[in-house]
């Protein structure tokens, strides 16, 4: 064990050492081309018509290479591209030639959906570092999608510019003009700029792919193979401003808890107003503040039945937090073209849910009035990058304190604290070195007022990460590359904020059997660190990924970022064969072979296996995946939730997919997987999705989701009881649970025009599980349990309660003791329904409705019907929300 420990303790000047090599002399060689934009004195009409006088001045850029089907061959129809520019913006404008324009796919979607469609992107790198850029994609209906590029191959579309584009159709096939302003794109200021530029049209009933310069598909890059673009001289200096100031209204018919609740008579109402602010520090550096926003119209998060201890992650889907998270929220990630992780749940160092979320000490009575959500008074953050290749990003945010009401049916209490006042800060910078390595920061800090004394013995009340990551490239063909990073935590709070942290899910120091572990009660501050050290060779039909990692027992990033377990180290050896040129049967094909381990920090292996997974995409544009996995029985320290070690149960895995050709407008995607788990142990899931277009501007996708398992160790509960010698002075219950899940996502898309449409999604869902044995764990490091009422005392429901009582040694001296009833059948119906119209460029009419609904009866009974007309019967809680913002810039 210490010499894993003294892996990770070199990792950090070894990572040095590998930054230090990376110097320009061994810059990567590539040859290339040059394309010219041509400055126009008057602004472009952007009516998808290629007649204002730029576009007669302009060069034209043809000569679009196949990248798909037939790799390095010239396009099969010609693309004419222009570039223009003035003092404000830059213009776009394609010619894309098809000889049967009516066989143009031109299927509308909202914006930043990706659709089966004729489409054209531009991309540009303004920094001209080889590592960023944007896209401005437009299909042959209108529909608009824009992202930033990231890592030299990585795409985030949660950015929103404010830009125009036009489309138009004709014999000769079909034509789009855009206009980017400036004051959407980060660069340097100089008289004379030179950016990054490439190309991309995609002919969607050919499958043909083309490029004005292709990284070929068995090599990596995007922003660092952009050809240069220059003639753009004399753009002033200029900061913009934008302001979104918006206004809301929101109504909710909440289905009553019982008719003697205070606060609520079924129905509230709710107005309010706020204001983002975008502005521009610098031409490479933006500022953008938010003031009581609200984020009614994102999507609900789906519901999840979780019999875990670890929390449910759910992606971030607020706005101002999504823009700029590649910047936040990456850590350890830069250099190689893909990562991939076996048993590895990496910890998150900012997690932005964290911002706004639920509170975390709601009251407990007989009435309760708790907010669904901490009220961000505001928030602010700056990114971009500095004219000395630093890439920036800061932000700050402020949440108030929120207070339960609480009533007891004669008098109501409003003064019970849920959440403090929290501020939240988090810093990145990274920075390349030479040409062949890149070193970044991160940290992120959480301070919490000091609240009443329930609530400073539940939160820290300060809470810091900090790390430092990078990469570097190994040869000058940026070929092999070495990435990572490492970052310490540490937290600061009363006696008993810091004992809940260290006995939490994440770590259980508490573990009675754990000799490298130790619980103090005494204790007012935890620290603790991670790191992973990765190697990837980035090109070539034969790539390698290997990986190395360790999170100490202390390490806590979860007040700012999100994490589900520490005291874990691992490691992974990966090869993956792949050709993605066609051949009699296939278009590509590929074979992951991989063998993955971790353990504990006291050196007791937590998984061992091995993983085969291969996808094929067929000549008809059918994808098959398969992936078999296996893993032997090792130990499992997390099972009893603070007790003693148990046997983990070694895993045979199947799981298949096949997905028929998206271009259709029919297609079916179907999921099937199977895991046999030693000692009786399993899980089938079954899942399925079909898609139908009936036309260009109406999607619908539903299917069902099946699961069925059987586990004979569900954790129940934990009873204190100093007779129990053999585990500890404890008695660990578990429940032999068969569970089953069906549920049925839809989707149903209608888009009257790029800037008009109407997205609903719905999820009925029924999990029921029906436990059988209850069993008592028997002995350490096995995987025994005694089955209560037939080899342990007795067991007996309690009348009339949802309890049963517990005598473990029957006659014996052990004390008796009641547990709940663990049956459940859970039967749940989210609806939300988000109509959006951009009535002008950047402002949006928003009309929302979502509706919960839940029904608990028949706990344990699984009987199809039955459940889902007691689902659909369910009262619903509804909320309705009009939100109006308006978009003031240029």
């Amino acid at each position: 064990m210490s010499e894993r420990r003294n892996y990770f303790v070199a990792f950090a000047s070894c990572f040095v050492t590998f930054a230090i090599v990376g110097s320009p002399v061994f810059a990567l060689a590539q040859e290339r081309p040059t394309v010219h934009a041509v400055r126009t004195p008057t602004p472009v009409r952007i009516d998808g018509r290629l007649d204002d006088v730029a576009w007669q001045q302009a060069s034209v850029i043809t000569g679009f290479i196949q990248r798909l089907p037939d790799e390095g061959q010239p396009a099969r129809r010609q693309t004419e591209l222009r570039l223009a520019y003035d003092d404000d913006a830059i213009y776009v404008g394609a010619r894309l030639h098809d000889s049967e324009p009516g066989r143009i796919v031109r299927r509308l979607t909202r914006r930043d959906v990706v659709v089966d469609a004729d489409r054209f992107s531009i991309f540009f790198d303004p920094h001209h570092d080889h590592l960023t850029g944007v896209e401005f994609r437009v299909s042959a209906a209108g529909g608009q999608r824009d992202a930033v590029l990231y890592n030299d191959v990585y795409s985030d579309d949660t950015w929103d510019a404010v830009w125009e584009s036009a489309v138009g159709l004709d014999e000769a096939g079909w034509i789009v003009e855009m206009r980017i302003p400036f004051s959407q794109l980060r660069f340097p200021q100089a008289d004379v700029l030179t950016w990054g530029v490439n190309a991309q049209r995609i002919v969607q009933r050919t499958g043909e792919e083309s490029w004005v310069s292709i990284t070929p598909s068995n090599e990596s890059g995007l922003a660092s193979r952009m050809p240069h673009l220059e003639g753009l001289a004399g753009i002033p200096k200029a900061r913009h401003l934008e302001l979104l100031p918006y206004v809301t209204a929101r109504t909710e018919h909440v289905a009553p808890v019982n008719p003697g609740n205070p606060f609520n008579d079924g129905n509230r109402a709710f107005a309010g107003t706020g204001l983002d602010v975008k502005y521009g520090v610098a031409s490479n550096l933006t500022l953008d503040a938010t003031v009581n926003p609200d984020f009614g119209q994102v999507e609900v998060d789906p519901a999840v039945v979780n019999l875990t201890a670890s929390e449910t992650f759910f992606e971030e889907k607020r706005p101002f937090f999504t823009e700029g998270s590649q910047i936040l929220s990456r850590f350890g990630k830069s250099g190689a073209s893909e990562y991939w992780s076996y048993f590895f749940f990496e910890p998150q160092l900012f997690y932005s849910r964290r911002i706004g979320r639920s509170p975390q000490a709601p009251a407990v009575g007989r009435h309760v009035d708790t907010p669904t959500t901490t009220t961000i008074l505001g928030a602010a953050k700056l990114t971009g990058k500095t004219r000395r290749g630093w890439t920036l990003g800061v932000l700050n945010a402020v949440t108030s304190p929120e207070y339960s009401r609480v009533s007891d049916g004669l008098t109501i209490r409003d003064d019970v604290q849920a959440e403090p006042l929290t501020n939240y800060f988090v810093g990145r910078a990274q920075h390349t070195v030479g040409s062949r390595a890149s070193l970044g920061l991160l940290t992120t800090t959480v301070h919490r007022a000091d609240g009443s004394p329930e609530l400073d013995n539940r939160l820290v009340g300060q809470a810091y990460v900090g790390g430092v990551d990078g990469h570097v490239f190994l040869d000058a063909r940026r070929d092999w590359v070495l990435s990572g990073g490492a970052a310490g935590s540490s937290l600061h709070g009363t006696e008993g904020a810091i004992a809940r942290v260290q006995v939490a899910s994440q770590r259980y120091l508490q573990r009675p059997d754990a000799t490298h572990l130790g619980f103090d009660p005494t204790r007012r501050s935890l620290s603790g660190w991670t790191g992973n050290l990765n190697l990837n060779r980035n090109r070539g039909n034969v790539t390698v990924n290997a990986a190395m990692w360790g999170m100490s027992p202390g390490f806590e990033s979860n007040d700012a970022g999100f994490m589900t377990q520490a005291d874990r180290g691992g490691g992974h050896g990966q090869v993956l064969f792949r050709k993605l040129t066609p051949d009699r049967f296939t278009r590509t094909r590929q074979l992951v072979v991989a063998k993955w381990w971790t353990w504990n920090w006291g050196g007791d292996s937590q998984g061992d296996g091995v993983q085969a997974v291969t996808n094929l995409q067929f000549l008809n544009y059918w994808r098959y995946n398969l992936a078999l996995g296996w893993s032997k029985d090792t130990w499992d320290d997390r099972l009893t939730r603070g007790g003693p070690t148990t046997i983990r149960p070694g895993i045979k895995s199947v799981n298949t997919s096949v997905v028929s050709d998206t271009r259709k407008r029919f297609f079916l995607t179907m999921t099937g997987a199977m895991s046999e788990r030693n000692f009786n142990g399993w899980s089938h899931t079954f899942g399925s999705a079909i898609t139908y277009q009936p036309s260009d501007a109406v999607s619908v996708s539903m299917g069902p989701q099946v699961l069925r398992s059987q586990s004979q160790a569900q954790y129940l509960a934990t009873v204190v009881d100093p007779l129990q010698t053999a585990t500890y002075g404890s008695r660990y219950v578990f429940g032999d649970l068969a569970q089953t899940e069906v549920s049925m996502p839809t989707r149903v898309n209608v888009t009257l025009s790029p800037r008009l449409g109407l997205q609903v999604y719905l999820q009925p869902l029924v999990s029921v599980g029906d436990y059988g044995a209850i069993t008592e764990f028997a002995r350490p490091r096995t995987y025994d349990f005694g089955e209560y009422g037939r080899d342990l005392g007795t067991i007996a429901p309690v009348p009339g309660t949802s309890l049963l009582q517990v005598d473990p040694d029957g006659a014996g001296p052990a004390r008796s003791f009641r547990i709940s009833q663990p049956d459940f059948n859970i039967k749940s119906l989210r609806v939300n329904a988000v109509g959006r119209w951009e009535f002008r460029p950047g402002s949006t009419l928003f009309l929302v409705w979502t509706r919960f609904g839940n029904d608990r009866s028949n706990p344990g009974d699984f009987q199809f019907g039955r459940d889902v007309s007691d689902l659909w019967g369910a009262k619903p809680d509804d909320v309705f929300l009009v939100k109006v913002s308006y978009w003031i810039g240029r």
